[in-house]
């Protein structure tokens, strides 16, 4: 292989790192491995000033490097979890499919190392020297993120909200059949709480993602036969025969599905999120529909790693500089929308309320409440714990509203989240002889009083709020309001019976664990 050429001066993104350059042409190994533009010039940049210019400049390249890293990182444990999926055994009725790709009957060692890898925060290195699969265009303004710039931004977003929408994919009247009893069906009893306004589309977003990926409407079609084939809609002797048929459309449309994930995720892996932000959504969907069918099914051991690939997929989408955080928001009220002036809702409003950043809201309300629970049975914090705050907002100011989507309101899973952090720090204090009653305790008091304070503020019946419009008068479920306050207070009673086992271990003849199990 012939030598790169090279120039007579470093490149200005090595100087400013105060790095050696091996002035490459067209791009030095640095920046080369790093993902980092490089800009080569007779002329000095504006931003290299020896002042305030050059500082911040310094600075985004800083934490540019760390992103990219980051990234890395995640693609190298996207391609990991890869190599977990290359097949899987073939279903029966008494056997259910788990959808769930794994090698072997032993490869539940390989994947529990894949849950366990990377909790700790690694070292950034300038020498990591992963191949980039894409690189960003570097903008020499200051004033100017590095990886975009501004009309380059606002184009990717339209493209994730649906401007880079392909057609519709259906292939024959029975699978639209299967759609349409799981969008009708099947996922209202499944999602009893998500009520989508008329604004939104209702589940319209649910029909889009199921027929605009191939894989996306295999999957959802596995989840209907699956339903319908152990669920007796119409208890009699036909329902073996239906049974019959459908475990059969089981076995055909879930084989499809996961070699089509596999060769996705592999997809992603090399070019990561970035770029491709539309068919990883579809991605993220359908790894938590996966999910959905194993909590259904309780036939699968691999849905941590799922779980794993989830959130590391989801983070992927919060360090991408395409993403909009305007996307968790939705005004609540949608008769105070109307009821504004004109210049109140612009088009950029009006995304938000298109299918793709609907279906994104819904799979991110998903991942992070599935992060937070089962935190709870593998004893770690939530992986996604630092990025709550930016994602659910406050108590007083929301941005995702988990309320509107599993019935509970935000702060009983941040509670929860809470509880799993006082009990490995209780477990970390003892095993190295610093723990504290009274520290316990204190901590214990500040999460009871979280609680407390959580339940006094909750509002009651979800009347109030016209969603609908006009289509009110004629919904059937207009006389079923949600009591999100009786929601809300089951989990309370259920996060304090955690936190009464986390300081105290299971006690089954206490009264006060009693009270809150009867």
């Amino acid at each position: 292989m012939p030598p790169s050429a090279k120039t007579t001066a470093s490149c200005w993104t090595c100087r400013i790192r105060h790095k050696k350059c091996d002035e490459s042409l067209p791009r030095c190994q640095n920046c080369e491995a790093l993902e980092l533009s490089c800009l080569y010039s007779d002329d000095k940049p504006e931003w290299m000033d020896n002042g305030d210019k050059q500082r911040e400049m310094a600075q985004r390249l800083k934490a540019q490097v760390k992103r990219n890293a980051k990234e890395r990182r995640g693609r190298r444990m996207i391609q990991k979890i890869t190599r977990e999926i290359e097949g899987h055994g073939s279903p029966t009725p008494d056997n259910p499919p788990s959808l769930t790709p794994s090698r072997d009957e032993q490869s539940t060692e390989s994947i529990q190392e894949s849950i366990t890898v990377d909790h700790t925060e690694p070292q950034i290195s300038d020498t990591d020297t992963t191949i980039p699969s894409q690189s960003l265009p570097f903008n020499t303004s200051p004033g100017t993120e590095t990886s975009r710039d501004t009309s380059q931004r606002d184009e990717s977003t339209q493209a994730f909200f649906g401007a880079g929408s392909g057609p519709l994919i259906i292939q024959n009247e029975q699978d639209l059949r299967f759609i349409t009893a799981y969008t009708d069906y099947i996922f209202p009893l499944l999602n009893p709480f998500y009520r989508p306004t008329f604004l939104e589309g209702g589940r319209s977003w649910l029909l889009v993602f199921a027929m605009r990926n191939t894989e996306s409407c295999q999957l959802v079609i596995s989840l209907a036969t699956y339903f319908l084939s152990v669920v007796p809609i119409f208890p009699g002797p036909g329902h073996s025969v239906c049974s019959s048929h459908t475990w059969q459309e089981v076995q055909s449309q879930s084989d499809l599905a996961v070699k089509g994930m596999q060769q996705r995720v592999e997809a992603i892996s090399r070019c990561g999120v970035s770029g491709n932000l539309l068919q990883s959504t579809h991605l993220l969907g359908d790894i938590m529909l996966l999910l959905k069918f194993e909590i259904m099914t309780g036939s699968s051991s691999s849905w941590r790693v799922h779980l794993y690939a989830a959130t590391v997929l989801f983070e992927q989408f919060l360090s991408s500089p395409d993403l909009d955080d305007n996307v968790w928001k939705i005004p609540s009220d949608v008769e105070e929308i109307v009821s504004q002036s004109k210049s109140a809702l612009s088009t950029k409003d009006a995304h938000r309320f298109e299918a793709s950043q609907t279906a994104f809201r819904f799979f991110s309300s998903a991942v992070i409440t599935a992060d937070i629970i089962a935190s709870t049975a593998l004893g770690q914090l939530p992986r996604l714990r630092e990025h709550h705050e930016r994602v659910l907002g406050t108590r007083e100011t929301p941005h995702l509203n988990l309320k509107n989507i599993v019935g509970c309101e935000n702060w009983i899973f941040l509670s929860i989240a809470d509880i799993v952090e006082l009990d490995l720090w209780k477990k970390k204090a003892k095993k190295s002889g610093a723990f504290s009653l009274m520290d316990l305790i204190q901590r214990a008091s500040r999460i009871t009083q979280d609680l407390d304070n959580g339940l006094a503020s909750s509002p009651g019946l979800d009347i109030a709020r016209n969603k609908d419009g006009i289509f009110s008068m004629f919904n059937p479920q207009q006389g079923q309001s949600i009591d999100h306050k009786i929601v809300t207070r089951t989990w309370a009673n259920a996060a304090r019976l955690y936190l009464l086992v986390v300081l105290s271990g299971w006690q089954p003849g206490s009264s006060e664990i009693l009270g809150y199990s009867l």
